[in-house]
């Protein structure tokens, strides 16, 4: 399905009902809107993990401005600002009342910058495998950031160099997710990655864009202590894009956070450690303003 939002056309679809039936009568569910990373990817390779939850809440995923199956406008409004702005006026437009966002990774960038220009729209964040700065996080005592170079060859190493660089093009993508992308996932699930992302578009002009502009500016973290709505973190132990301490940042700068960690995932917790996964967020959900069937 298709709105038109701030002079373009976002794509967006469902998946689960909003009415739950209990004791012979209907209860609205929570509404989760799922905001995919990259930039430059879609929605999709989020339907494995997310849809586990769609007896939970109802799912609405979108794709962000100029990714998916959304329009094409002009790269220089593609900021996380007005994709953060996109995706308020989407909830608006839908008539949707207090829903929480789930961000991954990138698309934890655009919820965090939801929060705080929207914050009277949402009922809380879950924020899996993202990051409040791409500039350098103090580490733990005793506690160092899992690494690629602790796991990968030195072609991998060299490949990640170049994308992460700026150099982002069809062919270095393509290497990239052949030799880099198996160690996004925990090492117990190496084959994860590829399988994800066969049904996942790739806009390399976005991704340029994402590495080139908007990367090298991120940083909200000394904004974070005015997100007052409740805060859900996962991340995963072997997560190196956006390691550990980066949501241990988030979680307690917030006003209001929960660290929970996956001790046998890397970037995708949703997908590695699913039971996990539903059993976190449904306490999360249960535990705010939920219907009382919960």
């Amino acid at each position: 399905m298709y709105a038109t939002v701030n002079g373009t056309q976002i794509f967006f679809d469902t998946q689960g009902s909003a009415l739950k039936e209990a004791d012979g009568k209907l209860y609205e569910l929570p509404t989760i809107i799922a905001l995919h990373g990259g930039l430059g990817f879609d929605h999709s390779y989020l339907r494995e993990g997310l849809g586990r939850l769609s007896d939970l809440a109802q799912i609405i995923y979108v794709d962000l401005r100029g990714q998916g199956r959304s329009g094409r406008p002009s790269l220089e409004t593609a900021t996380l600002e007005q994709m953060a702005d996109d995706v308020a006026e989407l909830t608006k437009t839908l008539g949707m009342r207090k829903p929480y966002l789930f961000g991954h990774s990138a698309g934890g960038f655009v919820a965090m910058h939801i929060a705080l220009r929207h914050p009277q729209l949402l009922a809380g964040l879950i924020l899996s495998g993202s990051s409040p700065t791409v500039a350098p996080i103090q580490e733990e005592p005793n506690e160092p950031a899992p690494s690629l170079a602790d796991r990968a060859s030195p072609k991998a190493l060299e490949a990640a160099a170049r994308v992460f660089s700026g150099d982002v093009t069809v062919e270095s993508i393509s290497t990239f997710f052949e030799v880099v992308g198996p160690f996004y996932a925990g090492p117990e699930h190496s084959d994860l990655t590829a399988r994800l992302m066969r049904s996942t578009s790739q806009n390399v002009d976005m991704m340029r864009h994402f590495m080139t502009q908007i990367a090298p500016k991120y940083d909200l973290l000394s904004e974070l202590d005015r997100i007052a709505i409740p805060v859900l973190v996962l991340v995963g132990a072997f997560d190196w894009i956006c390691p550990p301490r980066a949501s241990r940042a988030i979680a307690r700068t917030v006003t209001n956070g929960k660290l929970v960690e996956f001790k046998n995932s890397g970037h995708f917790p949703f997908s590695e450690e699913p039971a996990k996964f539903r059993s976190v967020v449904e306490d999360f959900l249960a535990s705010g303003a939920a219907p009382f069937w919960y």
